[in-house]
């Protein structure tokens, strides 16, 4: 047999050199990555930040990555979106965390009430969270995340009898948007009723509910403004949000397309849905009041009552994690420093 030349040899190593060249040029080319939400294609999060992010990606990438919008739970239905993006059926989802309820208690410290100084603040203070403490970090183990953020801090809106007082809490059945919040409504003696915000439209207008709390954002956004008559402004809470990505589909992207994805996520995405949130919550605001909605305000002393009822759920968000073998002080105190509300 005859044996190879340096000539032969050296031939050999360039075309093989080519073929992986070929290859891995044939992988990182038509990457198309599926983007999975339960909501309205028109919501607010994928109009104003979902599909520009797409394409600023596929743009970044060259026309390597394209981002396909999977919305109103075209893959599956809201409680299964963090499902789909560890299985894989999804490659991107986005989730509120309490469609989802036990699945994410650290992230849930960010639901108690009056920890939203804005969305943008609050949404950059659930990053720098995350980044800081290695709890937070596990409740994700299983995906690469993209972003941590939230709306705008929520208001109570009525449909027939308005809030003026604290009182007037009393016997109200409220549509509730988080367990933390169920828990400050029972304290108020309203009766909170837990369902989620696509069904709270129908709710309202059987009388199953008396009220909600979301921000004008959501209130128009879900045309809850056409059944609503009161509005009392109290910044009282936020629902917790994440974009998550299935990270063996992130590990075997290619590291160009990767590098892409980490410098336009992460701080730089929570905080651009931060803004996007806080920007839609003005426009909202002022359809409310074209369409004849009242806004009322809480007097000094009944905003200081409805802190003070609702501060004590710090020490049981802390006495909840303890029970799982969280040591939660530091990370409220970490949390409230970022926020500005130490």
């Amino acid at each position: 047999m005859q044996k190879p030349t340096a000539t032969s040899v050296f031939k050999y190593v360039i075309v093989c050199t080519f073929l992986v060249f070929i290859s891995q040029a044939a992988l990182a080319a038509g990457i198309d990555l599926k983007f999975s939400h339960s909501f309205s294609p028109m919501h607010t999060m994928q109009k104003k930040v979902f599909e520009p992010w797409g394409k600023k990606i596929n743009e970044l990438t060259n026309g390597q990555v394209t981002v396909t919008m999977f919305p109103g739970g075209a893959l599956g239905k809201p409680g299964d979106q963090y499902v789909l993006a560890e299985s894989g059926i999804a490659d991107i989802v986005y989730l509120l965390h309490d469609y989802s309820p036990g699945r994410f208690p650290v992230t849930s410290l960010f639901e108690l009430p009056f920890m939203t100084p804005s969305a943008q603040i609050a949404s950059e203070a659930m990053w720098k969270t995350y980044e800081k403490f290695p709890a937070f970090q596990k409740e994700y183990s299983k995906y690469k995340v993209l972003a941590l953020f939230c709306h705008p801090a929520g208001h109570f809106h009525t449909t027939k009898k308005p809030i003026r007082t604290i009182a007037d809490f009393k016997g109200l059945k409220i549509r509730t948007a988080s367990p933390w919040v169920t828990e400050a409504l029972k304290n108020f003696g309203s009766i909170p009723v837990e369902m989620p915000i696509t069904d709270t439209y129908t709710s309202l207008e059987r009388g199953v509910v008396d009220g909600t709390v979301v921000p004008f954002e959501g209130l128009g956004i879900f045309k809850l403004d056409d059944l609503v008559k009161y509005t009392t402004i109290a910044d009282f809470y936020t629902v917790t949000m994440t974009v998550l990505m299935n990270k063996r589909k992130y590990e075997s992207l290619p590291e160009d397309v990767k590098k892409v994805i980490d410098e336009n996520s992460g701080l730089v995405m929570s905080t651009w849905c931060g803004k996007a949130y806080d920007a839609a919550e003005i426009p909202f605001k002022e359809r409310a009041i074209q369409k004849g909605i009242e806004i009322i305000k809480l007097s000094d002393a009944d905003k200081q009552k409805l802190h003070a009822e609702t501060m004590p759920l710090r020490g049981k968000w802390i006495d909840q994690m303890k029970s799982r073998g969280v040591d939660g002080k530091p990370i409220l105190d970490g949390a409230l420093q970022f926020l500005g509300l130490e």
